[in-house]
């Protein structure tokens, strides 16, 4: 533990109040340059690493490597060491506040004001991209914004040896900073500048929003989340977001590291494109292709189905094909039937059919008409015909004062004989007779002879 003040290295004293920031990996205190007389900030290893000398190892030789960045973007690391167990990193000192502290401070910023930090990041994250360092832990508490509203970004090399050694249930720093993690990294796997340009678009989406994209209650459900699901665009969350910027977030942010930008300088220019009220490269939301596309199977309608919507085997369904087109002809059958039965009047005695002309007789049949064989094949007897009358003939006293049952269809007496057609009527038929020579009598105008009524016939014919 340190005292009140520690001096580290015979060089630096750390001051034990004076704490500036404390993370799961290590913690930050304000201190002094006694050689130079400058104020520093040194960052001090926690330590359960600081037992692990192979970790020990990585990070001092990232650190050193951090170290070699020169550029007014990023935090300048000017020493590294270890005095009695204790690591130490020796960094430039910022006056001002981390993005995570304006944010929970402040809120969200609007577009305008984020679009400038994140443009200064982007272009320190390029600088550092250039010298082959990724910096693996991009996110707010590592931005560091000074008083003067300068952009500098802190803690390089540090994220990396953490990736390079540990698992992300067993590093508290990975899972510290699981809501900023690129798909790739959360995976274990190899990761490249990419990685980080999708970290900034996390960082970008929670400075318009006011949070991450992924909650959730345990790092591995966050982590997961990154994986799996697609962020909810910011302009649903906060409707006045601007299109264009909204597109540079949701392009850094793509789940497939190939559909981001291919580097941390061409999202800077678009960041700074839309600053100046001009165009961005990035397509919107709407218009962009979605990251990862998974095979759509296109299956065609099989008759018949089961009823549980079930497709049948291929002779099931030529079974089934064959029963509906049956059903189908016996239905048409049907009708069909019917509609003849309709048209051509109801069945008569010995199943015969009366046409619709021959139910209400209107004229008498011909005398001389061939008989018709009777239903039971035996013909049928024809009406005898009567006598020729004369101007003096008195009426018959048994003349029928009925209608006459007999029907004639024939037109008018043409010259060419044409075949007639006899067809037995049931004498039960309302207004009918069963006298046949009440029908020679009413188609001659005489009287019947007494001896035609003596054996009338059952079924009277008719002639067509």
């Amino acid at each position: 533990m340190i005292a009140r003040t520690r001096l580290l290295g015979e060089r630096y004293e750390a001051e034990v109040d004076a704490t500036l920031g404390q993370g799961g990996m290590a913690q930050v205190y304000r201190g002094t340059d006694t050689v130079l007389g400058r104020v520093v900030a040194i960052k001090v290893l926690a330590p359960q690493y600081a037992k692990d000398q192979a970790f020990v190892e990585r990070f001092r030789r990232e650190a050193q490597a951090a170290a070699r960045l020169n550029h007014p973007g990023v935090v300048s690391v000017s020493d590294t060491g270890s005095d009695a167990g204790i690591h130490y990193i020796v960094m430039e000192y910022v006056d001002g506040r981390t993005l995570h502290e304006v944010l929970r401070s402040e809120g969200r910023l609007q577009p305008e004001r984020a679009a400038e930090v994140l443009a200064q990041v982007a272009e320190a994250l390029s600088f550092a991209h250039h010298a082959g360092i990724v910096h693996r832990d991009v996110k707010p508490a590592n931005i560091m914004i000074g008083r003067g509203g300068e952009v500098k970004v802190m803690d390089f090399g540090i994220a990396r040896a953490v990736a390079s050694t540990a698992t992300l249930t067993a590093t508290a720093t990975v899972l510290g900073t699981a809501s900023y993690l690129s798909p790739e990294q959360a995976q274990g796997e190899a990761v490249d500048h990419r990685s980080d340009i999708y970290s900034l678009g996390v960082v970008a989406y929670e400075c318009l929003v006011g949070e991450p994209p992924f909650v959730a209650d345990t790092p591995v459900a966050v982590a997961y989340k990154h994986v799996r699901e697609d962020p909810v665009p910011p302009s649903r969350v906060v409707p006045e977001i601007p299109a264009d910027l909204e597109a540079v977030v949701m392009k850094a942010m793509a789940k497939n590291p190939a559909n981001r930008y291919a580097s941390a300088a061409e999202m800077k220019q678009d960041l700074e494109r839309f600053v100046r009220g001009e165009a961005v490269t990035a397509e919107s939301v709407m218009a962009e292709p979605p990251t990862e596309a998974l095979p759509v199977r296109i299956r065609t309608a099989s008759i018949p189905t089961s009823p549980l919507g079930v497709d049948l085997p291929p002779n099931r369904r030529w079974a089934g094909a064959l029963i509906t087109a049956f059903m189908v002809v016996l239905v048409l059958g049907g009708v069909l039937g019917g509609l003849a039965l309709t048209r051509h009047g109801g069945p008569v005695e010995g199943g015969r059919f009366l046409p619709p002309d021959l139910r209400h007789p209107q004229t008498t049949v011909p005398t001389g008409s061939s008989p018709r064989s009777s239903p039971t094949g035996a013909p049928a007897p024809s009406p005898s015909p009567s006598p020729t009358a004369s101007p003096s003939s008195s009426p018959s006293p048994t003349a029928s004062p009925t209608p006459s049952p007999s029907v004639s269809l024939s037109p008018s007496p043409s010259p060419s004989p044409s075949p007639t057609i006899s067809l037995p009527i049931p004498t039960t038929l309302p207004g009918l007779t069963s006298d046949p020579s009440a029908s020679a009598s009413a188609s001659s105008g005489t009287s019947p002879s007494p001896s035609s009524s003596s054996s009338p016939s059952p079924f009277p014919s008719i002639s067509l």
